[in-house]
């Protein structure tokens, strides 16, 4: 088998079924709302080099400007001096001015849209610059390389385990603290350099993103992921003592709420209190010391309970996030007031920037520092920490992560595995290998396949996307039933047969009843299109002119003589015959 085809043999998956999708959720481009706590009306884009290129439509005809000034007109677009439309997309060098808040520089393709009078911008962003804009928007407190380049390889975990955290809205993230806090004035050189020195590394647990959360200060205790989110179960979010956040900068602080002010922030946020309470006191606490539940007492009635972030969030919300900043505090009443005395800042789960900022001075690598805040996690380009477990069968090897979850490939491939030798009369003379992974990352990092790939097939080994993606698209068989044909055609094939025949061939043989209209190219031009393809549209192009191909010859010499040419070699006067046209 030649290399070249080594690269590409799952590709044609794209003409034979129904493909995992979105591809774009697995690509290294994230969309992002801008403006999305504070919707604007119009907004003036205006081009900081050249023109800006801007059209109303994927296949409208583009039009060149030096600045738009677009407005929402109930759920109509309209360009100002310009036409109405659904939408505009805009692409070049420009900044964004809206009518009140931050100004935004921006390189990236705009997609632009209004709903009840309001514009909905949403960026479509290289994952590099939407690292680069969240370091530069949540590292203020950063001095030090190496805490600079732990944060880089934390946010874009985050951003490739959260990812799209808005779908359901039509976008990934968001532009706020709700995702991760974007600053837009342009990258500080330092930042640009702990993005470029940690390109595309993420840390992996198990063979996924690891939920790499974050905080500004742990107040010298970290929290374990369950105790702020019960759900989450991460035994790389413990809870342990943090002596560099001690060290570095511990973060005491105290707020003060005269009674009446503090009623008044959670009736703002619908809660109410009891009438005449006499003192609100912490009822229980998390191991890490915050507050997980408190107790308005009365002297009469018994005491109303409230979790503690949801005091925390009232009052955010009423009276500034700056005032109760943890939930790591103690209460003290007095005859007006209730006063908190708390220490650091954040949830306290995960990375804490203080702590890290410490350790970089401290002369620890951004490795070390990843190390001590993500125990147990791996760093790297591609899938780490994958604990392969086989199963075996008479003709096939199972490797999962999950194998009693994945059990089920072991059957369908054997069942289609009986259908393909019923057919052509082959028998494989070794054992084929199902690598089922757990998740699309864990499978796109190790196979270097697209999330649009469902299958990879190399020598004896085929890699599948994980079952449930498969199960849900309906693909399960016909996946199984490529790649399988993919393995009986390569096993047999001379070294010299050409790229276009195996490929048609493996196409044909997979789905040989298919009705597929009859795409007409050149042997030269389907060889050199599956070598080297300039883009998914000419790739899916020759996939289907090579199938054309092959059903041609089989309809004019018989399926057991094209069959044959495998191993024989084609025929001279087969490869001076040009494809029908």
């Amino acid at each position: 088998m030649r290399t070249r085809w080594l690269a590409k043999p799952g590709m044609v998956l794209a003409l034979i079924s129904a493909l995992i999708t979105p591809a774009a959720s697995q690509s290294n481009t994230v969309t992002v709302r801008l403006y999305s706590l504070h919707p604007q009306q119009h907004v003036r884009v205006a081009a900081r080099s050249g023109k800006l290129s801007w059209h109303s439509c994927e296949k409208c005809a583009s039009a060149e400007a030096a600045d738009l000034v677009l407005q929402a007109d109930g759920n109509q677009l309209r360009v100002l001096n310009g036409p109405q439309a659904e939408q505009i997309l805009v692409e070049g060098d420009y900044r964004i001015e809206p009518q009140e808040g931050m100004k935004i520089a921006l390189a990236a393709p705009l997609r632009v849209t209004a709903h009840d009078g309001l514009l909905t911008l949403i960026a479509i962003m290289p994952l590099e610059d939407y690292v680069a804009a969240t370091l530069e928007g949540e590292s203020a407190i950063f001095t030090h390389t190496e805490s600079l380049k732990a944060m880089a390889v934390a946010v874009r975990t985050y951003a490739a385990r959260f990812r799209p955290r808005h779908g359901e809205e039509g976008f990934d993230f968001c532009d706020n603290t709700h995702c991760q806090n974007l600053n837009f004035t342009g990258p500080m050189a330092q930042v640009r350099a702990a993005v470029e020195a940690t390109r595309g590394q993420l840390l992996w647990y198990q063979g996924s993103p690891a939920a790499t959360y974050y905080h500004q200060n742990c107040g010298g205790t970290l929290a374990a992921g369950e105790e702020v989110w019960p759900t989450l179960h991460a035994p790389y979010l413990r809870e342990h003592t943090d002596l560099y956040c001690v060290v570095g900068a511990p973060l005491p602080w105290k707020a003060e709420f005269p009674r009446a002010q503090l009623e008044a922030a959670l009736r703002k946020q619908g809660l109410s209190v009891p009438a005449g309470w006499a003192s609100l006191a912490v009822d229980s606490r998390g191991a890490s010391g915050r507050a997980l539940r408190l107790a308005f007492r009365t002297e009469s009635s018994p005491p109303k309970m409230i979790s503690a972030s949801t005091l925390r969030f009232a009052v955010g919300r009423s009276l500034g996030w700056n005032r109760i900043r943890s939930d790591l505090y103690e209460i003290e009443n007095t005859g007006d007031s209730v006063i908190f005395n708390g220490r650091g800042a954040g949830h306290g789960v995960g990375l804490c920037q203080a702590g890290a900022e410490e350790m970089a001075r401290q002369g620890k690598t951004y490795k070390q520092i990843l190390d001590f805040y993500y125990p147990g996690t791996q760093l790297g380009l591609t899938a780490q920490g994958l604990a392969w477990q086989t199963r075996d069968s008479d003709a096939f090897q199972l490797k999962s992560t999950q194998p009693d979850q994945d059990a089920e490939v072991l059957t369908a491939a054997k069942r289609v595995l009986d259908g393909l030798q019923s057919e052509l009369s082959w028998t494989p003379e070794f054992k084929i290998q199902l690598r089922v992974f757990a998740s699309l990352e864990a499978y796109r990092n190790a196979t270097g396949q697209p999330g649009w790939i469902a299958a990879y097939t190399r020598g004896h080994v085929i890699s599948l996307q994980p079952l449930a993606t498969l199960k849900e698209k309906g693909i399960v068989d016909s996946t199984l039933r490529h790649e399988l044909t993919h393995i009986f055609v390569e096993s047999r094939a001379r070294a010299e047969t050409p790229l276009w025949f195996r490929e048609g061939l493996v196409l044909y043989l997979a789905e040989p009843s298919r009705i597929v209209a009859p795409v007409a190219m050149s042997e030269q031009a389907m060889e050199a299109a599956l070598d080297h393809p300039a883009d998914r549209e000419s790739l899916d192009r020759a996939y289907a002119a090579a199938r054309t191909h092959v059903a041609e010859l089989v309809e004019r010499n018989g399926h057991d003589t094209v069959l044959h040419w495998l191993s024989s070699g084609l025929p001279g006067s087969v490869r001076s015959v040009s494809p029908q046209r």
